[in-house]
C-alpha cells in the first residue's frame, strides 16, 4: 500500500478505536520484560510535569489574583507536610520515618534550588479496596535563579528499601503510607499526606538526596486543563499507530494519529503522550516532551487576562486532582512561583530516567528490578548538576582551610548568588584562593572574580582539574585562609 503523503494542514485529530487483540508480531518473554523497564520510566511524565508547571505558570503570573479569589481552594490544594511531625508509632523496630525538625525542613524561600516529587496516583474512588498505589514517581530539581530544572524518573518497579523496613518496589511506599499515616505520622494525618510523605522518604533514602517538597497528581485532571486552553498545536512527525492502548474499563482499543500539523484535544493529547505500543520507550519521551512544550506555549500565548479568566475553571480541576505541600497559600511563595515561572522556559529542562540504557541491571526477579547502585549515584549527580541544558557552567567549592564547613557556606552564597553549584569538597591546603576554568568560561568566571574581588595571578583558565574536584564542575573555587582574612570567615 503506498504510504500516505505528510500533510501540513492544520485539523482536530480523530481517533480510530476499535477493540482489538494485538497486531503486533509475537516477542519473546524477554523482550516483553525489556519493552516493560523501558516504558515504565516516563508514562506518566508529560501530564504531571504539565499540571504542576500550569499551577506554576498560570497560577505564579496571576498571584495576587489567585489569592484573592481562591482562598479556599489553595487550603484544599495544600497540605502539611507530615515528614515534619515526630513519627507516630516508633513501637516498630524496623521502621524507619523520619523525624526532622520543622524549622530546618524545607528552603525558607524558592529563590533557592528546591526539589519537587512529582507522584502520578492510580486513586479511584471505586477502587480504593482493592490498593492505592503510585504508578509514577518524578523527582524535579529547580534552580530559580540560574532558570532551569532537571526532572528524574523512577521506574515502579525499581526495588528500593522501604519504610517499615523491608526492600519492596518503590511504588509500594506510597500505599504504605496511605494505609498507616496515622500511624506513621501522628493522629489526623490524611491519606494523601501519609502516602506523599512516605513515598518521599522512599525517594531520599534510595537516591540519598533531600526531597524538600511533594506534589500529588490524578491525571484525569490534564484532559480537562488542555481543553480549558482549547487544546494545543503539536506536528506529529510519524504516523502512531497503539492497536492496545488501554481503556478506563481495563480494555483495549486502536488508536491511529496521523502526521502533520494537529489540533489536539486533551484526550487526543494524552494518548499521544502515554502510548508506548507503537514504538519504543524513547520516542514515546520526545513525544511527552513536545507536548509539555505546547500546554506552555499555549499557556503563555494566551496572555495575562486570558489567563485570569480561566482561573475558576483551572483552579476546580486542580482541587480536585492536585495535592502539595508547596505553601502556595503564602504570598510570598507565590512571589517566588511567578518568578520561576517568567525565567523557566521549557528548553531549560532536562528529563532524565533510570533505565537500562543509562543504568545497570544488577538483578530482574519476576518483575523486580535491582539498579546498580554506583550507576544511580552518578545518574544523580546530573540530575543536581542540570545535565543536557545547554550553557549549564557547574561551580564546586574546593575547602583549602583547616576551617569546618567553609566550603559548604561559600557554595550556599555562591547558589544565593544564582550560579549552578555542586556539592562542595575539600581541597589541597593552601593561602591563596584560586579559580580554576575547566574552559573559558568568561561570564561565569568574571562574576565570581568581582564577587570575591580575585586578582588576574589568582585564576587559571583551561586549566587541570585540581585534586578532589568533580569531573562535573566547570569552575572550581579552591577557597584559601586569605578568605577568610578577607572578612569571609563563617
Amino acid at each position: 500500500m503506498q504510504k500516505p503523503s505528510r500533510r501540513r494542514s492544520l485539523r482536530p485529530v480523530k481517533l480510530l478505536r476499535r477493540p482489538t487483540k494485538s497486531l503486533l508480531p509475537s516477542i519473546t518473554p524477554a523482550r516483553m520484560a525489556a519493552q516493560r523497564v523501558l516504558s515504565q520510566a516516563n508514562s506518566w511524565r508529560t501530564y504531571i510535569i504539565v499540571i504542576v508547571l500550569m499551577l506554576l505558570i498560570g497560577g505564579g503570573g496571576t498571584a495576587l489574583v489567585l489569592l484573592r479569589r481562591t482562598d479556599q481552594a489553595l487550603a484544599n490544594i495544600q497540605q502539611n507536610d507530615p515528614r515534619a511531625n515526630t513519627a507516630g508509632d516508633t513501637s516498630n523496630s524496623n521502621q524507619t520515618t523520619a523525624n526532622t525538625p520543622n524549622d530546618n525542613f524545607v528552603p525558607s524561600t524558592l529563590k533557592e534550588p528546591f526539589s519537587v516529587l512529582l507522584i502520578g496516583v492510580d486513586k479511584r474512588a471505586e477502587s480504593e479496596a482493592e490498593g492505592v498505589r503510585s504508578d509514577t514517581l518524578i523527582l524535579v530539581r529547580v534552580d530559580p535563579l540560574a532558570g532551569w530544572a532537571t526532572m528524574l524518573s523512577i521506574p515502579r518497579d525499581s526495588v528500593v528499601p522501604l519504610p517499615n523496613g523491608t526492600y519492596g518496589k518503590v511504588n509500594s511506599a506510597y500505599s504504605y503510607g496511605f494505609y498507616n499515616a496515622e500511624k506513621l505520622y501522628g493522629s489526623g494525618t490524611s491519606k494523601d499526606a501519609g502516602g506523599g510523605a512516605a513515598a518521599a522518604q522512599t525517594i531520599e533514602r534510595f537516591l540519598n538526596v533531600k526531597v524538600d517538597y511533594t506534589a500529588q497528581v490524578d491525571f484525569q485532571g490534564f484532559e480537562r486543563l488542555v481543553d480549558s486552553v482549547n487544546g494545543i498545536v503539536i506536528d506529529v512527525k510519524t504516523t502512531l499507530v497503539d492497536p492496545e492502548y488501554p481503556t478506563d474499563n481495563h480494555g483495549v482499543e486502536r488508536i491511529y494519529i496521523a502526521p502533520g500539523l494537529q489540533q489536539m484535544s486533551g484526550r487526543t493529547a494524552l494518548v499521544y503522550a502515554r502510548s508506548r505500543h507503537s514504538s519504543n520507550d524513547f520516542d514515546r519521551s520526545k513525544r511527552q516532551q513536545q507536548v509539555l512544550k505546547a500546554v506552555l506555549s499555549a499557556v503563555r500565548n494566551r496572555g495575562i487576562m486570558d489567563n485570569v479568566s480561566l482561573l475558576p475553571q483551572w483552579i476546580g480541576v486542580l482541587e480536585q486532582n492536585v495535592r502539595t505541600t508547596l505553601p502556595i497559600g503564602n504570598i510570598s511563595t507565590m512571589s517566588d512561583l511567578a518568578g520561576i515561572a517568567t525565567r523557566l522556559d521549557s528548553n531549560r529542562i532536562s528529563q532524565l530516567a533510570i533505565n537500562p540504557l543509562e543504568v545497570r541491571v544488577d538483578n530482574v526477579v519476576g518483575s523486580d528490578i535491582y539498579w546498580n547502585p554506583s550507576d544511580i549515584t552518578s545518574l544523580v549527580k546530573r540530575w543536581k548538576t542540570g545535565a543536557g541544558i545547554d550553557g549549564i557552567v557547574n561551580v564546586q567549592v574546593l575547602n583549602g582551610t583547616t576551617v569546618s564547613g567553609l566550603g559548604g557556606k561559600v557554595t550556599t552564597d555562591l547558589s544565593k548568588q544564582g550560579f549552578a553549584t555542586i556539592d562542595a569538597g575539600d581541597g589541597a591546603k593552601t593561602t591563596t584562593t584560586l579559580l580554576y576554568d575547566m574552559g573559558d568560561h568568561s561570564r561565569e568566571r568574571q562574576r565570581i572574580v568581582d564577587s570575591l574581588g580575585l586578582k588576574s595571578t589568582q585564576i587559571s583558565i583551561n586549566a587541570t582539574r585540581p585534586s578532589g574536584a568533580s569531573k562535573e564542575a566547570n569552575l572550581i573555587l579552591v577557597v584559601g585562609t586569605d578568605y577568610q582574612t578577607a572578612g569571609n570567615a563563617p
